[in-house]
């Protein structure tokens, strides 16, 4: 199936705390002509751009190395803030790519191309090797040394990969 436009899916807002009047289930799987999206509850406040892992039950949680943990996680990257216990899409791949606006948080100094790997500051990706190295995704544009957000694009779905 092509997609040419949203499925019903809002990326740029986050959906309040009440269960009753949100548009998806958790863990619900949408698509637009940028990716593909997940409907997750957040764990904890969430800047805009941060990526974070999605537990078995829909919880998003800004990523680290520590909570990367040892074994492999679904990652998503928000594209809105969400207040704690917000409903929210967040992208976790199959797409993005230059001017498609999919971003996320990385390091001061980002060199385009290379790797993400986890950082010690929640939501942030960097190109230094760390132990936790974010499989499926690469920025497409470098950081001038403000430690802003970067285009990305995943060929398939990421993972944490510690």
């Amino acid at each position: 199936m092509s997609g040419s436009g949203s499925f019903g899916i809002k990326t740029t807002a986050s959906y309040g705390t009440d269960p009753t009047i949100v548009p998806a289930k958790l863990l619900d799987r949408g698509s637009d002509t940028r990716g593909d999206f997940m409907f997750v509850k957040a764990s904890g406040a969430v800047t805009a751009f941060d990526a974070g892992i999605i537990s078995s039950t829909g919880l998003f949680v800004s990523v680290t190395t520590t909570t990367a943990s040892t074994t492999p996680k679904i990652v998503g990257i928000s594209q809105c803030a969400a207040a704690t216990g917000e409903y929210l899409w967040v992208f976790i791949g199959n797409g993005g790519g230059l001017t498609k606006g999919i971003k996320v948080r990385v390091a001061a100094s980002y060199v385009l191309g290379t790797k993400l790997h986890t950082t010690a500051t929640a939501g942030v990706f960097d190109d230094a090797v760390t132990a936790g190295v974010i499989t499926g995704v690469v920025g497409l544009t470098t950081d001038a040394g403000s430690g802003s957000a970067v285009e990305i694009q995943a060929a398939g779905s990421m993972y944490s990969n510690i």
